[in-house]
């Protein structure tokens, strides 16, 4: 990503707050103006006041100087409560605009990307950013304004002084490119290296229980401690970096005062320049370089912005989801089935280009109908799930809902015919009927009715109604959770079910009683199961049988046990070991 893009990108961020900005801006010219008061008021008490012996001109010019300063005081404060108001608003508006980014980012964005390395990749650059509204940059701004001035002044005392105070400016600008080219680089380590880490740490925590069980706790501590002592050393080198720039600013500061000193006393012996005149002078050469040296210093305040920048930005810029929001839905077919609630119509899918995953896919589920979808690990059960949830689009072929391209629907309506009972399912950290209503307003005899037909009643008595059950379902068992999953799933009242390995982790009376809802409250409802248990498939009406690099089977559990060697051997070796998947 351009540079210049990242920029104007970066401006945008104060657009909708013009108001803010401006009145931001007003104080920093008062306050400038009034900064440049202050030179001249110490240059008259100095020539007007104390060498004259004039005690009434004292008071009076040592009175201005302190209003000016209480006037500039208050200014700031002012100042900073509207700077303090835009930096917050930026920080949360670029934290909204990465959050519901990540609610329509692609799935497939979550498999290459762990919550650690997305929680520290987005709140670095979120801090990053926001840095263009800290104080630092204003003060830059206002600092702008009093170079005006002060250049105006400095000429109005001595123009030969002047040209000297501005030969030390080209100094300061090799020096703050060196240190800009240097920071980029530490910074852009600093980022891949955080990144590098929270990855890690976050597969460390992950993957917890296989490190005790496997002795891996002294590797995994050498490799904690090498990418610690990576990104410990970038710091390091950045906080001498910024002690460096800061020393090297200061030196040359203090040069150009002792210069200043030198020639202007010189000035004073020969009467060419009044003791009051030097000091408004070097008071004045302050206004000038301090700004020149903070608008040079952009750049390395830049040099930490930047690359977070251009990372966030590139974020954002990532695929989502389509959402077509068509006011009419055309029908592919004028003489489609009203009967046929989900087709696939020759759709090939492939995650790699060279290595399609489903090819020339072909079925059609009527309205009602009990289908179950099997297959061997990778032969595409999942995949053809998620194209059915939009999660993917098909490389070729058409997918349809009652007639109509799935493509066509408005995302969120379309989900919302489908409810899905997956075996990974996550539950939040809240109360069992918090998990099971999820925001949808149904009314508690509704969740109560799903809680007593999925076997769940005679639990959640048991439990106060605060009770919470932790993170991602932490404090139930693998069938406690997919008995709320399920009921979870008939709260939503969908037309179509899609049960994933829903009944891997139940109990045989649990099972028996997920059969007896595909016959009663499930009866109407289209249901696509995808399991490995032989006694779900004697309750589908209809299995579509999926095999690598060929065309789908479709059939019955009679004709499968009746033609198929394979599904037989399947259901035999299932039947003795229903937790293990062989195909």
């Amino acid at each position: 990503m351009k540079e210049s893009i990242v920029f104007k990108r970066l401006a945008g961020l104060f657009r909708t707050h013009l108001k803010s900005v401006t009145i931001i801006l007003t104080c920093l010219i008062i306050s400038a103006g009034m900064n440049m008061l202050l030179p001249l008021t110490s240059r008259l008490i100095m020539d007007d006041g104390l060498l004259k012996g004039n005690m009434q001109a004292v008071i009076l010019y040592t009175s201005a100087a302190f209003v000016l300063v209480c006037s500039d005081k208050l200014l700031h404060v002012c100042k900073e409560a509207f700077r303090a108001g835009l930096s917050a608003n930026i920080t949360y508006s670029l934290y909204e605009k990465a959050y519901l980014h990540l609610t329509r980012l692609r799935m497939s964005y979550f498999t290459r990307t762990n919550e650690a390395e997305l929680l520290n990749q987005i709140s670095m650059d979120v801090g990053n950013i926001s840095r263009v509204a800290d104080s630092g940059l204003f003060f830059v701004i206002m600092q702008a304004f009093s170079m005006i001035g002060g250049l105006c002044g400095l000429f109005m005392i001595n123009w030969k002084m002047t040209v000297i105070v501005l030969c030390f400016l080209p100094v300061k600008y090799v020096a703050v490119q060196y240190f800009v080219r240097r920071r980029k680089k530490l910074i852009g380590e600093m980022i891949e290296s955080s990144s590098d880490f929270a990855q890690w740490f976050g597969e460390a925590i992950g993957g917890m229980k296989e490190q005790r069980m496997f002795g891996l706790l002294a590797n995994r501590h050498q490799e904690f401690s090498s990418r610690q002592h990576r990104i410990v050393g970038t710091e390091r080198k950045i906080s001498m970096l910024d002690a460096w720039n800061t020393a090297s600013e200061s030196i040359l500061i203090q040069l150009l005062i002792m210069v200043l000193y030198i020639i202007g006393s010189n000035l004073i012996f020969r009467l060419e320049l009044t003791v009051g005149g030097i000091f408004a002078f070097i008071a004045y050469s302050a206004y000038v370089t301090t700004p020149i040296f903070a608008i040079l210093n952009i750049g390395y305040m830049l040099a930490e912005i930047l690359p977070s920048a251009i990372r966030y930005y590139q974020f954002l810029d990532g695929e989502e989801e389509e959402t077509l929001d068509l006011s009419v839905l055309e029908p592919i077919s004028s003489n489609r089935a009203p009967d046929n609630h989900i087709a696939f119509h020759n759709v090939s899918f492939s995650y790699n280009e060279d290595e399609p995953v489903i090819s020339g896919l072909n079925f059609m589920i009527a309205r009602g109908e009990k289908v179950a979808i099997i297959g061997a690990n990778g032969s595409g059960k999942s995949t053809v799930l998620d194209l059915i949830m939009r999660f993917c689009q098909p490389d070729q072929g058409i997918i349809t809902y009652e007639g109509i391209d799935i493509q066509s629907y408005e995302m969120d309506e379309y989900r919302s015919r489908i409810a899905l009972v997956s075996q990974q399912v996550y539950l939040f950290d809240t109360t069992i009927r918090d998990n099971i209503r999820l925001g949808s307003g149904v009314s508690d005899d509704v969740v109560a009715t799903s809680i007593r037909d999925i076997g769940l009643t005679e639990f959640t008595q048991s439990l106060s109604d605060d009770f919470r059950i932790g993170s991602n379902g932490s404090r139930l068992s693998g069938g406690q959770r997919q008995k709320i999953a399920m009921a979870r799933a008939l709260v939503r009242e969908a037309p179509l079910f899609i049960l994933d390995e829903a009944t891997s982790n139940l109990d045989a009376a649990s099972e028996v009683n997920v059969h007896q809802l595909l016959e009663t409250r499930l009866s109407d409802k289209t249901v696509i199961v995808v399991t490995h248990r032989s006694e779900v498939l004697k309750y589908v009406q209809k299995i579509i049988l999926l095999e690598a690099g060929q065309s789908a089977q479709i059939g019955s559990h009679h004709y499968f046990m009746e033609h198929h060697p394979g599904y037989r051997k399947w259901v035999s070796e299932n039947d003795e070991k229903t937790n293990e998947m062989i195909w």
